[in-house]
Protein backbone atom coordinates (compact mmCIF):
# COMPACT_ATOMS: atom_id res chain seq x y z
CA UNK A 1 0.00 0.00 0.00
CA UNK A 2 3.36 2.45 0.29
CA UNK A 3 3.50 4.77 -2.45
CA UNK A 4 6.65 6.32 -1.15
CA UNK A 5 8.57 4.52 -4.12
CA UNK A 6 6.65 6.74 -6.72
CA UNK A 7 7.71 9.88 -5.06
CA UNK A 8 11.30 9.24 -4.23
CA UNK A 9 14.09 11.97 -4.41
CA UNK A 10 16.30 12.64 -7.11
CA UNK A 11 19.15 10.58 -6.34
CA UNK A 12 21.45 13.38 -7.61
CA UNK A 13 20.24 15.14 -4.85
CA UNK A 14 23.65 16.07 -2.36
CA UNK A 15 24.36 16.17 1.22
CA UNK A 16 24.73 19.69 0.73
CA UNK A 17 21.43 20.00 -0.52
CA UNK A 18 19.92 17.82 1.84
CA UNK A 19 21.26 20.28 5.02
CA UNK A 20 19.71 23.36 2.86
CA UNK A 21 16.70 21.98 3.14
CA UNK A 22 16.56 21.43 6.67
CA UNK A 23 18.16 24.95 7.26
CA UNK A 24 15.09 26.34 5.41
CA UNK A 25 13.17 24.68 7.20
CA UNK A 26 13.98 25.09 10.20
CA UNK A 27 14.21 28.98 9.48
CA UNK A 28 10.35 29.17 9.04
CA UNK A 29 9.44 28.39 13.08
CA UNK A 30 9.81 30.80 15.27
CA UNK A 31 9.90 28.38 18.24
CA UNK A 32 11.17 24.58 18.15
CA UNK A 33 9.66 22.63 21.27
CA UNK A 34 9.57 19.37 19.68
CA UNK A 35 11.40 19.05 15.80
CA UNK A 36 10.22 16.14 13.66
CA UNK A 37 12.62 14.86 10.77
CA UNK A 38 10.54 13.14 8.31
CA UNK A 39 12.37 11.61 5.66
CA UNK A 40 9.70 9.07 4.39
CA UNK A 41 12.30 6.68 5.09
CA UNK A 42 15.07 5.85 7.65
CA UNK A 43 17.23 8.70 9.59
CA UNK A 44 19.17 6.48 10.29
CA UNK A 45 19.92 4.91 6.82
CA UNK A 46 23.16 6.40 6.14
CA UNK A 47 22.64 6.04 2.08
CA UNK A 48 19.19 8.39 2.63
CA UNK A 49 20.83 10.70 5.24
CA UNK A 50 24.57 11.20 5.31
CA UNK A 51 26.34 11.17 8.55
CA UNK A 52 27.66 14.44 8.22
CA UNK A 53 24.31 15.71 7.96
CA UNK A 54 22.47 13.84 10.53
CA UNK A 55 25.28 15.42 12.83
CA UNK A 56 24.01 18.93 11.62
CA UNK A 57 20.50 18.52 12.48
CA UNK A 58 21.05 16.52 15.70
CA UNK A 59 23.50 19.22 17.18
CA UNK A 60 21.02 21.88 15.60
CA UNK A 61 18.17 20.29 18.13
CA UNK A 62 20.28 20.10 20.91
CA UNK A 63 21.45 23.73 20.47
CA UNK A 64 17.56 25.08 20.57
CA UNK A 65 16.96 22.83 23.55
CA UNK A 66 14.60 20.83 21.50
CA UNK A 67 13.21 17.40 21.62
CA UNK A 68 13.93 15.59 17.95
CA UNK A 69 11.55 13.11 16.63
CA UNK A 70 12.82 10.98 13.33
CA UNK A 71 11.80 7.67 11.94
CA UNK A 72 13.67 4.53 11.42
CA UNK A 73 13.64 0.57 10.48
CA UNK A 74 14.71 -1.52 13.09
CA UNK A 75 17.87 -3.10 11.06
CA UNK A 76 19.60 0.63 11.68
CA UNK A 77 19.07 0.77 14.81
CA UNK A 78 22.04 -0.43 16.96
CA UNK A 79 23.21 0.76 20.59
CA UNK A 80 26.31 2.19 18.56
CA UNK A 81 24.41 5.03 16.51
CA UNK A 82 21.96 5.37 19.13
CA UNK A 83 24.83 6.41 21.56
CA UNK A 84 26.16 8.52 18.93
CA UNK A 85 23.16 10.64 18.41
CA UNK A 86 22.42 10.94 21.81
CA UNK A 87 25.53 12.31 22.24
CA UNK A 88 24.92 14.94 20.32
CA UNK A 89 21.00 15.73 21.09
CA UNK A 90 20.40 14.27 24.44
CA UNK A 91 16.42 14.25 24.24
CA UNK A 92 15.55 11.90 21.35
CA UNK A 93 12.25 10.09 19.90
CA UNK A 94 12.90 7.14 17.52
CA UNK A 95 9.62 6.39 15.49
CA UNK A 96 9.35 2.91 14.39
CA UNK A 97 6.83 1.79 11.98
CA UNK A 98 6.18 -1.84 13.32
CA UNK A 99 2.61 -1.68 11.76
CA UNK A 100 1.24 -4.81 13.04
CA UNK A 101 2.57 -7.21 15.91
CA UNK A 102 1.40 -9.64 14.09
CA UNK A 103 4.28 -11.82 11.82
CA UNK A 104 1.63 -13.12 9.37
CA UNK A 105 0.18 -9.55 8.74
CA UNK A 106 3.65 -8.21 8.57
CA UNK A 107 4.65 -10.87 6.13
CA UNK A 108 1.34 -11.84 3.83
CA UNK A 109 -0.42 -8.58 4.33
CA UNK A 110 2.01 -5.70 4.72
CA UNK A 111 5.23 -7.30 3.48
CA UNK A 112 7.43 -5.20 5.47
CA UNK A 113 10.60 -7.36 5.66
CA UNK A 114 10.62 -7.26 9.47
CA UNK A 115 9.61 -9.23 12.82
CA UNK A 116 8.08 -8.69 15.55
CA UNK A 117 11.04 -9.72 17.34
CA UNK A 118 12.99 -7.04 15.37
CA UNK A 119 10.96 -4.49 16.60
CA UNK A 120 11.51 -5.37 20.24
CA UNK A 121 15.14 -5.44 19.70
CA UNK A 122 15.53 -1.93 18.16
CA UNK A 123 12.70 -0.55 20.29
CA UNK A 124 14.78 -2.16 23.72
CA UNK A 125 17.88 -1.21 22.28
CA UNK A 126 16.43 2.91 22.13
CA UNK A 127 15.25 2.73 25.83
CA UNK A 128 18.97 1.08 26.77
CA UNK A 129 20.35 4.20 25.55
CA UNK A 130 18.19 6.63 27.08
CA UNK A 131 15.93 7.54 23.82
CA UNK A 132 12.07 7.19 23.94
CA UNK A 133 9.96 5.59 21.29
CA UNK A 134 7.05 6.45 19.19
CA UNK A 135 5.28 3.39 17.47
CA UNK A 136 3.19 3.00 14.32
CA UNK A 137 0.26 0.75 13.68
CA UNK A 138 -1.46 0.52 10.70
CA UNK A 139 -5.46 0.39 10.75
CA UNK A 140 -6.52 -1.97 8.01
CA UNK A 141 -4.08 -2.94 5.60
CA UNK A 142 -5.39 -4.98 2.57
CA UNK A 143 -6.68 -8.48 3.24
CA UNK A 144 -7.98 -7.60 6.31
CA UNK A 145 -11.58 -7.23 7.11
CA UNK A 146 -12.33 -4.36 9.50
CA UNK A 147 -13.55 -6.37 12.48
CA UNK A 148 -10.01 -8.27 11.75
CA UNK A 149 -8.32 -4.92 11.94
CA UNK A 150 -9.73 -3.24 14.83
CA UNK A 151 -8.70 -6.99 16.37
CA UNK A 152 -5.09 -6.63 15.44
CA UNK A 153 -4.57 -2.95 16.23
CA UNK A 154 -5.95 -3.77 19.86
CA UNK A 155 -3.74 -6.44 20.30
CA UNK A 156 -0.75 -4.39 18.52
CA UNK A 157 -1.28 -1.75 21.24
CA UNK A 158 -1.11 -4.06 24.37
CA UNK A 159 2.10 -5.63 22.78
CA UNK A 160 3.77 -2.00 22.10
CA UNK A 161 2.96 -0.55 24.90
CA UNK A 162 5.71 -1.51 27.21
CA UNK A 163 8.03 -0.11 24.97
CA UNK A 164 6.21 3.12 23.78
CA UNK A 165 5.86 6.51 25.31
CA UNK A 166 3.75 7.10 22.03
CA UNK A 167 1.61 4.71 19.84
CA UNK A 168 0.35 6.11 16.85
CA UNK A 169 -2.54 4.75 14.85
CA UNK A 170 -2.02 5.23 11.16
CA UNK A 171 -5.15 4.16 9.16
CA UNK A 172 -4.67 3.19 5.39
CA UNK A 173 -4.67 5.58 2.88
CA UNK A 174 -4.85 4.56 -1.06
CA UNK A 175 -2.22 5.86 -2.18
CA UNK A 176 -1.54 5.89 -5.97
CA UNK A 177 0.26 3.41 -8.50
CA UNK A 178 -0.01 0.39 -5.80
CA UNK A 179 -1.31 -3.09 -5.88
CA UNK A 180 -3.96 -1.29 -2.96
CA UNK A 181 -5.54 1.13 -5.47
CA UNK A 182 -5.60 -1.94 -7.85
CA UNK A 183 -7.59 -3.99 -5.36
CA UNK A 184 -9.55 -0.72 -4.33
CA UNK A 185 -10.63 0.21 -8.46
CA UNK A 186 -11.51 -3.18 -8.18
CA UNK A 187 -14.08 -2.60 -5.32
CA UNK A 188 -12.12 -4.95 -3.57
CA UNK A 189 -11.01 -2.54 -0.53
CA UNK A 190 -12.42 -0.16 1.02
CA UNK A 191 -10.16 1.91 3.49
CA UNK A 192 -11.28 1.58 7.37
CA UNK A 193 -14.29 3.26 8.67
CA UNK A 194 -13.78 6.44 10.98
CA UNK A 195 -15.69 4.33 13.26
CA UNK A 196 -13.23 2.01 13.61
CA UNK A 197 -10.74 4.75 14.70
CA UNK A 198 -12.68 6.00 17.43
CA UNK A 199 -13.40 2.44 18.83
CA UNK A 200 -9.44 1.51 18.72
CA UNK A 201 -9.05 4.66 20.40
CA UNK A 202 -11.43 3.92 23.05
CA UNK A 203 -10.90 0.87 23.70
CA UNK A 204 -7.10 0.93 23.24
CA UNK A 205 -6.45 3.81 25.48
CA UNK A 206 -3.75 2.34 28.11
CA UNK A 207 -2.06 4.36 31.02
CA UNK A 208 1.42 3.99 30.42
CA UNK A 209 1.41 5.68 26.63
CA UNK A 210 0.04 8.33 24.61
CA UNK A 211 -2.52 7.05 22.05
CA UNK A 212 -2.64 9.16 18.86
CA UNK A 213 -4.54 8.56 15.22
CA UNK A 214 -2.83 10.03 12.26
CA UNK A 215 -5.67 10.97 9.97
CA UNK A 216 -3.81 11.19 6.36
CA UNK A 217 -6.32 11.58 3.34
CA UNK A 218 -9.67 11.03 6.52
CA UNK A 219 -12.73 11.90 5.02
CA UNK A 220 -11.82 11.13 1.52
CA UNK A 221 -12.89 7.67 -0.39
CA UNK A 222 -9.21 7.09 -0.37
CA UNK A 223 -8.47 7.55 3.16
CA UNK A 224 -10.78 6.65 6.33
CA UNK A 225 -14.25 7.76 5.90
CA UNK A 226 -17.57 7.34 7.17
CA UNK A 227 -20.73 8.30 5.11
CA UNK A 228 -19.64 11.39 4.18
CA UNK A 229 -22.11 13.66 6.30
CA UNK A 230 -20.74 13.00 9.63
CA UNK A 231 -16.66 12.68 8.24
CA UNK A 232 -16.05 16.25 9.46
CA UNK A 233 -17.24 16.30 13.24
CA UNK A 234 -15.91 12.92 13.65
CA UNK A 235 -12.46 14.04 12.69
CA UNK A 236 -12.50 16.75 15.17
CA UNK A 237 -13.19 14.65 18.06
CA UNK A 238 -10.62 12.43 17.25
CA UNK A 239 -8.39 15.66 16.73
CA UNK A 240 -9.72 16.52 20.32
CA UNK A 241 -8.52 13.09 21.97
CA UNK A 242 -5.41 13.60 19.83
CA UNK A 243 -4.76 16.63 22.03
CA UNK A 244 -6.43 15.85 24.97
CA UNK A 245 -6.17 12.19 25.88
CA UNK A 246 -9.89 12.66 27.04
CA UNK A 247 -11.98 9.75 25.69
CA UNK A 248 -15.08 11.65 26.21
CA UNK A 249 -14.22 14.10 23.20
CA UNK A 250 -14.83 10.50 21.53
CA UNK A 251 -18.46 10.68 22.74
CA UNK A 252 -19.76 13.61 20.91
CA UNK A 253 -20.13 12.54 17.51
CA UNK A 254 -23.11 10.39 16.49
CA UNK A 255 -24.38 9.46 12.89
CA UNK A 256 -27.12 6.86 11.62
CA UNK A 257 -24.18 5.15 9.45
CA UNK A 258 -22.68 4.15 12.72
CA UNK A 259 -25.44 1.37 12.84
CA UNK A 260 -24.32 0.29 8.79
CA UNK A 261 -20.40 -0.04 10.47
CA UNK A 262 -21.92 -1.92 13.58
CA UNK A 263 -23.75 -4.08 10.98
CA UNK A 264 -20.49 -4.84 9.18
CA UNK A 265 -18.28 -5.86 12.21
CA UNK A 266 -21.26 -8.28 13.16
CA UNK A 267 -20.92 -9.93 9.67
CA UNK A 268 -17.69 -10.02 9.56
CA UNK A 269 -17.64 -11.75 13.03
CA UNK A 270 -20.17 -14.44 11.01
CA UNK A 271 -18.10 -14.47 7.76
CA UNK A 272 -14.65 -14.69 9.96
CA UNK A 273 -16.09 -17.73 12.02
CA UNK A 274 -16.78 -19.50 8.69
CA UNK A 275 -13.93 -18.47 7.04
CA UNK A 276 -15.38 -16.74 4.04
CA UNK A 277 -13.33 -13.57 3.38
CA UNK A 278 -14.90 -13.32 -0.02
CA UNK A 279 -18.41 -12.62 1.19
CA UNK A 280 -16.27 -9.55 3.17
CA UNK A 281 -15.36 -8.08 0.60
CA UNK A 282 -18.15 -8.28 -1.57
CA UNK A 283 -20.41 -6.83 1.49
CA UNK A 284 -17.40 -3.94 1.91
CA UNK A 285 -17.75 -3.14 -1.37
CA UNK A 286 -21.02 -2.80 -2.08
CA UNK A 287 -21.15 -0.61 0.92
CA UNK A 288 -18.55 1.55 -1.13
CA UNK A 289 -20.46 2.03 -4.30
CA UNK A 290 -23.79 2.57 -2.87
CA UNK A 291 -21.61 5.95 -1.19
CA UNK A 292 -20.36 6.64 -4.96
Amino acid sequence: MCGYNVAASDPTINEEEIALQFEQAWKSFDYHSLVKVYTSGSFLDEQEIPPSVRDAILKRAREADTKLLFESRPEFVDSEVMEQCLRLCPNIELALGLESANDEILSKSINKGLSFDGYLRAAQTTIDAGATVRTYILLKPPYLAEQEAISDVLDSINRVSKYSRVISINPVNVQRRTPLETLWNRWAYRPPWLWSVVDVLRRGAVARSLLIASLVGAGSERGAHNCGCCDSDVIAAIDGFNLSQNKSKLDQPDCTCKERWRTLLSMDKFALSSGNHESFFTRDSMIRREKR
